[in-house]
């Protein structure tokens, strides 16, 4: 059974495990549908401060918790619905704004494989792990279109609807500190490929 305080709890354990600290968190609950949104922005070591084109790639990670997740956690018996995690990595890749996207899209994909071989070798490889968009904004200078920054915007989920009859206390945390491990590998990964400059020092977890 998960209910949304363990939920949170054991989140933030397993990003803390494998090496990660939130720069923001915020729950709200929204009136009209009485639901509670979690949101966290996740960051791997990193030099400080942040400044321009010296970013790590990081993820926000993101929940709702509906009503009908709050009454089956209380017992009640009804179909709880969906619960899955949603992942955006965002990767700041300004200085390489003259390599074409499919250049940028690939070397992202690579980097994602890359690091599902270290984090997880026994899982096997799907085609598209993360679904990834290039996205460019420009700026007027002299009245021309200069461009202001180009951002490799990596998009997933994890269903947690497996959890939900698992009565074991563990399994909940286990399945998260998994999952945190993984995330924690790729924002490595494409810091390496990426950014390097914006990566501190990298603290593998023992995924034995």
């Amino acid at each position: 059974m998960i209910t949304y305080d363990e939920l949170a709890a054991g989140l933030e354990d397993a990003w803390l495990l494998a090496g990660l600290h939130d720069h923001l968190l915020a729950e709200s609950v929204l009136p009209d549908t009485i639901e509670r949104v979690y949101r966290v922005e996740l960051f791997p070591e990193h030099p400080e401060p942040l400044t321009e084109g010296i970013s790590p790639p990081w993820v926000e990670l993101t929940f709702t918790w509906t009503p009908a997740h709050q009454l089956h956690s209380e017992g009640r018996e009804l179909s709880p619905g969906i619960l899955e995690l949603a992942w955006t990595y965002t990767v700041d890749v300004r200085g390489q704004g003259d390599r074409s996207d499919i250049e940028l899209t690939r070397a992202f994909n690579a980097s994602v494989r890359a690091a599902l071989r270290r984090a997880a070798p026994d899982m096997p490889t799907p085609v598209e792990y993360i679904a990834v968009e290039v996205r460019r904004g420009y700026r007027s200078s002299a009245d021309k279109l200069v461009l202001a920054y180009v951002q490799l915007v990596g998009t997933n989920v994890t269903d947690l609807g497996d959890l939900w009859g698992d009565r074991s206390p563990d399994a909940l945390r286990e399945a998260l500190r998994d999952e945190l491990i993984i995330v924690a590998a790729l924002l490595h990964s494409l810091g390496e490929t990426f950014a390097p400059a914006g990566l501190g020092c990298y603290r593998p977890v023992d995924t034995a």
